[in-house]
């Protein structure tokens, strides 16, 4: 369904992204990295070639802002992700993208990365 779809998963649970990672992968998805700081986040973002980018919104009272822009400077899909907060805490231009809440249902997770 989703085979060759280049993904980055940006969390910091690393449960979260492990068993994102795994489902995403089952459904054919190659995940080229992983981040679980804004730091790494936005190094990942800029190096890696990628299709997608799984964004957890709030990482450890950081917002994902940098490493969003830095994905749409690139031109691939973001799909957030938030436990407690949604896409109004981020800059009025960022929020457009679709937000999924955590614990995110698999056929949810694809229709947002295949942006149906």
């Amino acid at each position: 369904m989703l085979t060759g779809v280049k993904v980055i998963i940006v969390e910091d649970s690393f449960v979260v992204a492990h068993s994102l990672g795994c489902l995403l992968e089952g459904f054919g998805c190659e995940v080229v990295g992983k981040a679980a700081n804004v730091q790494d986040a936005c190094v990942l973002a800029e190096n890696a070639e990628f299709d997608v980018a799984i964004l957890d919104i709030n990482l450890g009272g950081v917002l994902v802002t940098e490493v969003a822009r830095k994905t749409e400077a690139k031109g691939a899909r973001i799909v957030y992700l938030t436990g407690f907060s949604g896409p109004d805490l981020l800059p009025e231009d960022l929020r457009s993208h679709r937000c999924l809440a955590k614990p995110v249902r698999a056929d949810d997770l694809v229709a947002a990365i295949l942006g149906t």
